[in-house]
């Protein structure tokens, strides 16, 4: 019974989610250390954060996972998504119908002979 109890307080006690900053590969600091992190996203999506990322990790029934990075104001639109990498690579895809890659602009209505 003691035991039971100690183990619910210290769950009790743990945030449901932290931040904390990769230092390289799978790992981050934060409360706590926290290695071979996997990372969560949506299929077909694999990433690896850069160093000192700042790191939204939570606690699951399998361990600790990585389940996104805070990222600056872009000045997206809602419902427009970028995809960018630490080199500079992008790809904009915006309410229009637009696609940006690395700058260049492929519009809808140019597809469509428009």
């Amino acid at each position: 019974m003691w035991i039971s109890q100690k183990i619910i307080a210290s769950q009790a006690e743990r945030p449901a989610a932290e931040l904390a900053k990769t230092t390289g590969g799978a790992a981050a600091q934060g409360a706590g250390e926290y290695r071979n992190l996997p990372f969560a996203g949506p299929w077909g999506i694999a990433y690896q954060p850069p160093n000192a990322a700042q790191a939204v990790i939570v606690s699951t029934s399998a361990g600790d996972a990585c389940v996104g990075t805070l990222a600056a104001d872009r000045g997206l639109k809602p419902g427009e998504l970028l995809l960018y990498s630490s080199g500079g690579a992008e790809l904009y895809l915006k309410n229009n119908g637009d696609i940006v890659i690395n700058g260049k602009v492929f519009s809808r209505e140019a597809a469509n002979g428009s």
